[in-house]
């Protein structure tokens, strides 16, 4: 005999995908906390506080509070609800960046302008701004769908038969890619004032893939990065050989730039200037070998390696813990990336798409950035890595992401067109009782 619908079944399915994103996030954060029990002792000195050895771990562990909630409203809001507000997020960080450069709130740390003091906590201009890119660009893309997804278009106007775009080449160009290149190039031009070039350049990265996963045209994409890639080289060379000068103040600021860019194409030369942080980092890496010294024993991080429990804190875990473990925690970014790209294939809405792709990609960007540097691979540039690193806005705004991704992945269980109802002219038939006996 067959039973009645059980409504257990109408309940939601476990997200695989979705509780892959949560531990790994989870994962990483607890692992934050253990890591600063020792990344934070040096700055028992630093910071004047010889009876409180866990300063970091207390205030991580306070900083993971908000970062949860966080976590639980992104996931929980109507995202169309939010969608509404899209200009009106972008323009509120805007002001922030703003403010943290030129208005009395904002904070200047080691020549920066990136923070402002809201009494109790510092706020990263940039963090918000981050959420605000991926909104922003995510509305907007979704939208230029007619004018990204052309499938031809004509170089010249065949009509008039003379030599100027056609009406879809000018579309494609102005609304395909040069509007949502200015929502790129607002962000990261108030970004740059800080100044905080590896940001900019992550929110560039971030932006233009965004573009062309939504399906932005390489012909003009390629041409923008190799001209700003040649700029920036080409400014370097020109330092380099003393035909470029700038006024007194910009002079010490460019000349630092620059020297850590090159610094790290040969710390060993220069670890006693500019690469001294990169070079105390990778004898940290060697010093722990495969399996580590051991939670609290290391050395470098402790007494010769500045910022280690922020932008250089992947040295620690390879100290400490050696190198099968940190290549754990490069795999878990690695999970999370092919864990949100699995199930993009599944996608039934482009805002959502474009939303989750974003915050997915500031995740794994700004986390394979940090890690390179650590080891060498990048120049020197202060940038947290996700989860692990002392502060508390990346903190809030890492769990904001993946708040995103969650929703995004929730939102994608509703059916795309629902079932259409049963029509008048066939009704549903009367099954008698003894019908229904199989």
């Amino acid at each position: 005999m067959s039973e009645g619908p059980n409504p257990r079944s109408r309940l939601p399915r476990f997200d695989f995908e979705a509780g892959i994103v949560i531990f790994v996030a989870i994962a990483l954060a607890v692992l934050g906390l253990v890591v600063q029990t020792s990344a934070g002792q040096y700055l028992r000195e630093s910071m004047h506080m010889p009876h409180d050895p866990l300063y970091t771990f207390r205030m991580q562990f306070v900083y993971l509070v908000p970062a949860l909630l966080a976590g639980w409203f992104f996931a929980r809001v109507n995202l169309e609800f939010l969608r509404k507000y899209t200009w009106h997020i972008l323009a509120a960080a805007c002001v922030l960046l703003v403010c943290a450069r030129f208005a009395i709130p904002g904070v200047e740390v080691n020549g920066s302008w990136r923070w402002i003091n809201l009494g109790v906590i510092r706020l990263q201009a940039s963090d918000p701004a981050k959420i605000a890119l991926v909104f922003a660009l995510a509305h907007y893309l979704a939208g230029a769908q007619r004018f990204l997804q052309q499938e031809k278009f004509e170089w010249f106007d065949s009509r008039r038969k003379i030599p100027i775009p056609s009406r879809a080449f000018r579309n494609d160009f102005l609304n395909g890619f040069f509007k949502p290149c200015l929502i790129i190039g607002a962000v990261c031009g108030l970004v740059a004032l800080g100044p905080d070039v590896g940001t900019m350049v992550l929110c560039a990265t971030v932006g233009l893939a965004m573009i062309f996963i939504a399906g932005g045209r390489l012909l003009y994409i390629v041409p923008v990065v190799a001209i700003s890639a040649g700029g920036v080289a080409g400014t370097v060379l020109l330092w380099l050989n003393k035909g470029l000068s700038f006024s007194e103040t910009a002079d010490v600021f460019f000349t630092n730039r620059f020297a850590r860019v090159l610094s790290f194409l040969d710390p060993e030369k220069t670890q006693n200037a500019e690469g001294h942080q990169l070079w105390q980092a990778l004898l940290g890496l060697g010093t722990g070998g495969t399996n580590g010294v051991g939670l609290g024993d290391g050395v470098q991080y402790r007494y010769f390696m500045p910022e280690a429990h922020t932008d250089f804190v992947f040295a620690v875990v390879g100290e400490e813990f050696g190198f099968v473990r940190a290549a754990g925690i490069a795999l878990c970014f690695l999970v999370l990336f092919g864990a949100v790209c699995y199930r993009l294939r599944k996608i039934p809405d482009v805002f959502h798409f474009n939303l989750c792709f974003g915050a997915m990609l500031f995740i794994v960007l700004q986390a394979l950035i940090n890690m390179c540097v650590v080891v060498g691979l990048l120049p020197t540039k202060g940038m947290s890595l996700p989860f692990i690193s002392y502060g508390g806005s990346n903190l809030v705004v890492m769990f904001s992401f993946v708040g995103l991704i969650i929703n995004s992945m929730r939102s994608w269980r509703k059916t795309v067109f629902p079932p259409s109802p049963v029509p008048a002219e066939f009704p549903e038939e009367k099954i008698s009782d003894k019908e229904k006996i199989s």
